[in-house]
């Protein structure tokens, strides 16, 4: 026994301490540890679910997956017509629709309240390939292709009666059917039925209003323009390979994924919740090491008389504190797979049960990436909070360690 003997005496040391040692301190330890492991990934996860929902909402009623925009110093895309036409023979393409948009003041004509507001023509045929407007309609009806008098409003805009309920400045509770004043910046004042209001969850979506191209045509005359174009592929990851497509098509005006649109809007937002996850995670880790610490070093102060007589017959001081460093991993293993159990019981729960948010239901998204990275650091951090007492310990004297 002088020479030691290596991982096989210190994995033999591990095993019969964690046997021999209280049943309920291991269970409360590996639980501690992980809820280390849920706290360091939950807020992230919540993150998670709200960038891909938002993300989704950009796609289905903003931007789609490609935008096309008017060139540098011009206000319109002229000819329009023809680079729609264009769009859709560009492979990997699933649908095209143009809009024309125009400042305008909304009135509600029962009750005189108004809101100046961005109105927007389409097409509804067009639309319907693109967007999803046609799916939402909380009330009434979608618009016809053929719709002169007629327009459709978000949730959001329409209001309630009691401006106490609404989230934002509104026309004070329009419904379908009722009647709304538009005056275009043109001068053109035209009154319009609300043919139908729809509702997407999304703050900035549901605030807006539509009517069709015809409409916007006879009273602005912007026939075969548009001041943006939205492009639907096949898919959201594939939207950076169809935006080069595209311009390969010859398309001289401004291309943008829907991620380069939309960046910039969520951004403040997530970098502050990824500050607290970052916050979160450090004291995780700090609580994590200092339970590991208190633990082994409870574990080794119980058992200096033991390490004493282990250092006596020829155990080298390797062997010792590598036993201890085998208990550390073993806790670590057990407690990372408990923490991911119940992280992924979390998330199949808050999937059945959704947490709504200001712009809707979310789903939570575990990030496997994140998830690793945070079991690594625990790993790490588990590691050294437990080497520094047991090499502590086992650099004391023999008669010491023994006396203890």
């Amino acid at each position: 026994m002088r020479n030691g003997g290596g991982w096989g005496v210190s994995f033999y040391l591990a095993v019969r301490a964690i046997r021999r040692g209280n049943r309920g301190t291991l269970v409360l330890t590996i639980l501690i540890i992980a809820l280390v492991v849920v706290l360091m990934n939950f807020l992230a996860m919540i993150i998670g679910g709200v960038v891909t929902l938002y993300n989704q909402q950009m796609i289905d009623y903003q931007y789609g997956h490609v935008t096309i925009e008017p060139k540098d110093k011009q206000t319109f895309i002229a000819d329009a017509d023809s680079l729609v036409r264009r769009l859709q023979r560009v492979p990997g393409v699933t649908g095209v629709t143009a809009h024309v948009s125009t400042g305008t003041t909304i009135t509600n004509t029962k009750n005189g309240k108004f809101q100046t507001k961005s109105l927007t023509a389409f097409d509804p045929v067009d639309e319907a390939g693109v967007t999803q407007y046609q799916l939402k309609i909380k009330g009434g009806d979608y618009l016809s292709k053929g719709d002169t008098d007629q327009i459709l409003i978000g949730t959001l805009l329409a209001g309630n009666e009691d401006e106490s309920q609404d989230k934002m400045p509104s026309l004070g509770g329009v419904e379908v059917g009722d009647r709304v004043e538009v005056a275009y910046s043109n001068g053109v004042v035209k009154s319009y039925r609300v043919k139908g209001i729809f509702e997407t969850e999304g703050a900035l979506i549901d605030s807006a209003a539509f009517v069709t191209r015809n409409e916007m045509d006879s009273v602005m005359h912007t026939e075969d323009t548009a001041t943006e174009i939205l492009v639907r592929g096949t898919s959201a990851d594939d939207a950076g390979m169809l935006k080069y497509t595209i311009m390969d098509y010859g398309v001289e005006e401004k291309v943008r994924t829907w991620n380069e649109k939309g960046k910039g809007i969520l951004g403040d937002a997530i970098n502050s919740f990824s500050l607290l996850n970052n916050i979160m995670t450090f004291v995780s880790l700090v609580v994590a090491s200092v339970v590991v610490f208190i633990v082994t070093f409870i574990n080794i102060i119980n058992r200096k008389k033991q390490i004493g007589i282990l250092k006596a017959i020829g155990i080298r001081k390797q062997v010792i504190v590598g036993s201890y460093l085998l208990q550390v991993l073993f806790l670590c293993t057990c407690g990372v797979i408990t923490g991911t159990l119940i992280l992924k019981a979390i998330s199949m729960v808050l999937t059945i049960n959704q947490l709504r948010f200001p712009m809707g239901y979310i789903t939570p998204v575990l990030n496997f990436s994140g998830l690793a990275t945070s079991i690594v650091l625990l790993f790490a951090v588990s590691v050294i909070s437990g080497y520094i007492p047991a090499r502590q310990v086992v650099n004391e004297e023999i008669l010491d360690a023994m006396r203890g």
